[in-house]
């Protein structure tokens, strides 16, 4: 074999090692700054390639920072792309979105939420709640508080909603069963989050649906003392107080929640109720 085919048989293999070599740190390095790159002009589908392999050749060449990073920033994009499914109502396509964020960069407790809002819709209530209590969790873990509220207030929301629709039953007004049901739905939320103003009102209505007054006053009271709502907003409150003390046989403290009810929505009807009360 002469000189010349030596060397080039000698280059031929180190090519082929080259070829076969794991990504080199100068070549994820690239990955992240092409993510970057992508992800300004907004090709995010590029930049979550390019990124994707920035974080793997990372966790290769064990550079945690570089790895770390770019599983954030992919943890960003994914967010965005379940939200986009979510919006289109592709709720399975958007759970492989928000579940490869989650697996990428646990701390973003948006693809915990965004997962639990796609299983309600999927309604995999169970599992839902058990996404919203991770958001909440991992919000709080990670100074994301207003995430892990929206997460708290999805799942009152969720109760409220069934026990609201139990109350609505009927045009001619709830039931005791209609009422019990209601109750059950409420009482699910201490169970995930601690309970607001919204739940001890239906709690109140429900109470007074079954003719229980003094644990529908009670329940008014807690509502009143939680609310940070508007005069108007407080009325209904007010105005379940008013009908419980008044079934109550308490005509003063029935006069009075109703003059506070006697706004909005609920003018008429507490205004009529003070009539019957009359003055003295």
């Amino acid at each position: 074999m002469t000189g010349s085919s030596t060397l080039r048989m000698l280059s031929l293999l180190f090519l082929a090692a080259i070829m076969a070599m794991p990504a080199t740190a100068q070549d994820y390095k690239e990955a992240y700054n092409a993510g970057l790159v992508a992800a300004k002009a907004k090709n995010y589908a590029e930049a979550l390639r390019q990124f994707s392999e920035a974080a793997d050749g990372a966790r290769a060449e064990g550079d945690a920072d570089v790895q770390g990073s770019a599983n954030k920033i992919i943890g960003q994009i994914e967010y965005s792309f379940g939200v986009r499914q979510t919006r289109a109502e592709n709720y399975e396509e958007a759970l492989v979105h928000f579940e490869n964020g989650i697996t990428r960069y646990p701390g973003n407790a948006k693809n915990f939420l965004g997962k639990a809002l796609a299983l309600k819709k999927l309604d995999r209530i169970e599992d839902a709640m058990t996404a919203f209590q991770k958001t909440i969790e991992v919000g709080n873990g990670n100074a994301d508080r207003a995430t892990a509220r929206k997460a708290e207030n999805a799942i009152r929301e969720h109760f409220v909603f069934l026990a609201s629709s139990a109350l609505s039953r009927s045009s001619t007004g709830a039931t005791r069963a209609d009422a019990d049901e209601a109750l059950a739905q409420l009482a699910k939320v201490a169970e995930y989050v601690e309970v607001d103003a919204d739940v001890l009102y239906y709690t109140a209505v429900a109470h007074q649906a079954k003719g229980e007054s003094a644990l529908a006053a009670a329940a008014a009271d807690q509502a009143l003392e939680l609310h940070r709502g508007s005069r108007t907003d407080k009325a209904k409150i007010y105005f379940v107080k008013g009908e419980a003390l008044m079934s109550s046989g308490d005509t003063a403290g029935a006069r009075t929640a109703f003059q506070s009810a006697a706004v909005g929505t609920y003018r008429a009807s507490a205004q009529h109720f003070l009539d019957l009360l009359g003055t003295n």
